[in-house]
């Protein structure tokens, strides 16, 4: 992944925020888990996770529940090691029907598919070429169950730059697709989100770094943290640059 932990998509995020999620107490699930996200604490999301399953021996049927579970396998292979995100990206694909089956959510549900078969694409050298196509046809029913989404955008601009040369890689392609995300929040008030905000910014900050354009990439970053001063992946960033 290019000069930045891991962020196949990252995402983040994200999210799966308060425009792209309405219901109240999954709202502040997704939320704090953002927080998390956001401070690069895979330790507090991890508990997060399992306190989740949890809660699922006694609501087994519930989609929120099943999606929040989801959400969180993704956060944590995003941030993890090889070992880490092998383990969690496999748990997060092993629920691959529950987007077929979904009766809401559908789009961010095969958007984060997507994500996860690409962290396994890249944490399992055996499994890279399959799992590469996987996240790709993934990727493509998101877009083709709601072509106005921010959060789908978002995890395809990031996919875009992160996924290796080999398998199509383009920074062209990942900046249109960041660009369109920041179009589709900015088409009402009611679309706002400044944590999707600081996630776009940053990753238009990472690409600019790594087109070696150090003032348009600060900017960006400044704009990042501008939205989310606890980012940390944009805060050291800006630090790597400066230094």
């Amino acid at each position: 992944m290019p000069k930045v932990k891991n962020a196949f998509f990252v995402l983040w995020f994200c999210m799966a925020s308060q425009y792209t999620f309405a219901d109240p107490l999954q709202t502040e699930v997704i939320q704090k888990g953002l927080a998390s996200y956001l401070e690069s604490n895979t330790n507090e999301l991890i508990e997060m996770h399992d306190a989740l399953l949890g809660l699922k021996e006694n609501d087994s049927q519930s989609e929120e529940l099943e999606l929040q579970i989801l959400f969180h396998e993704f956060l944590i292979s995003d941030l993890s090691s090889k070992k880490q995100k092998k383990k969690f990206s496999a748990m997060c694909i092993s629920k691959s029907n529950m987007a077929e089956e979904a009766n809401a959510y559908q789009a961010e549900l095969f958007a984060l598919l997507s994500a996860c078969y690409g962290f396994s694409a890249e944490s399992n050298f055996f499994k890279a070429a399959s799992h590469g196509i996987k996240s790709g046809k993934m990727m493509q029913k998101a877009v083709d169950v709601n072509d106005k989404n921010p959060f789908v955008y978002l995890i395809k601009g990031i996919g875009d730059y992160t996924r290796p040369a080999f398998a199509g890689a383009s920074k062209k392609n990942a900046k249109e697709n960041l660009f369109i995300v920041l179009s589709l929040l900015n088409e009402n008030a009611s679309s706002k989100d400044p944590l999707m905000e600081a996630i776009v910014h940053f990753h238009l900050g990472n690409i600019a770094h790594l087109e070696k354009d150090t003032e348009l990439s600060l900017g960006y970053l400044d704009k990042s943290l501008s939205y989310a001063p606890q980012y940390k992946r944009a805060s050291e960033l800006k630090k790597k640059i400066r230094s």
